[in-house]
């Protein structure tokens, strides 16, 4: 035999034994795939099973523990107590909500209670006007949001006032300086 074909014979013996151990290795991979994908579906039936006894043990002991409860408590005897102190409260309620208008409607017919409404009204706008132009004006546009500013309330119709009975109300404010001259004086250390 010549060596050529001595390299031959030992190259196709390689080969056919390199073909019989990647055969093998096939089928144990095979193997290994069709052991996993069965424990993967034993897992999965596992946890599903696990799942759905364990969601009904759970509902089960919440239907106890509700029924034992509404047992314990019985919660139509405390309803049929209860209502009637509930209708007691809602007629009270009604009677001093009545009682309210009436005496705040009897309130703003006096001229002076009158004055003092329009006179807090208007201060009370001027606020709000402050307050949007100073503060929420500025940060909206620090910040980019375009909050929306609650619209004004709706002022009652306004009542007259003399002016006579408004000076009054203004005569009571302190001015600034008056306030700054009543501060505590200055203690100075002995020398």
């Amino acid at each position: 035999m010549s060596i050529t074909s001595d390299i031959r014979s030992y190259a196709d013996s390689a080969l056919e034994q390199g073909k019989q151990v990647l055969d093998q290795a096939q089928a144990q991979l095979n193997d290994v795939t069709g052991q996993a994908n069965e424990f993967v579906g034993k897992l999965t039936n596992t946890a599903k099973t696990n799942y759905s006894e364990l969601s009904t043990k759970a509902t089960d002991a919440v239907t106890d523990l509700r029924a034992q409860a509404e047992k314990a408590l019985n919660l139509e005897a405390i309803k049929s107590a209860v209502e009637p102190y509930l209708a007691q409260a809602k007629d009270y309620r009604s009677s001093v909500t009545d009682r309210a208008t009436g005496l705040l409607d009897s309130v703003k017919s006096d001229k002076r209670v009158a004055s003092l409404i329009s006179s807090v009204e208007s201060a009370s706008d001027t606020v709000v006007e402050t307050v949007t132009e100073r503060v929420i004006k500025p940060v909206q546009s620090l910040t980019g949001r375009g909050v929306k500013v609650a619209a004004p309330v709706k002022k009652a119709a306004p009542v007259k006032a003399t002016p006579a009975k408004t000076a009054p109300v203004a005569a009571k404010k302190v001015p600034a300086k008056k306030v700054a001259a009543k501060k505590a004086p200055v203690k100075r250390a002995a020398k």
